[in-house]
């Protein structure tokens, strides 16, 4: 038969380890929470990363195509230029 100490003994060792447990799962609720918000704020700085590249590519290909602009005008100077001096002669 079960005496009384020994089934507070019992319900002892039962809150002990139930604790133990609790804690050790807490630890663990917090740090998968930290590793889920730390991965929300690496993915926001992805995506500012993302944009600012897209923002430079698009600002270099405007200027690409501004300069091109520039050489074909250059280019059609120069050819009227040259056609100018060609029937001088």
């Amino acid at each position: 038969m079960i005496t009384t100490t020994t089934t507070a003994f019992i319900f002892l060792i039962i809150t002990t380890i139930i604790g133990i447990i609790g804690y050790f799962l807490r630890i663990i609720h917090v740090d998968v929470r930290k590793v889920v918000e730390d991965q929300g704020k690496l993915k926001g700085k992805i995506e500012l990363v993302e944009q600012e590249s897209r923002l430079k590519y698009q600002a270099i290909q405007e200027q690409t195509q501004i300069e091109l602009k520039n050489l074909a005008r250059s280019v059609a100077d120069l050819t009227d230029t040259v056609r100018e001096l060609i029937t001088l002669r």
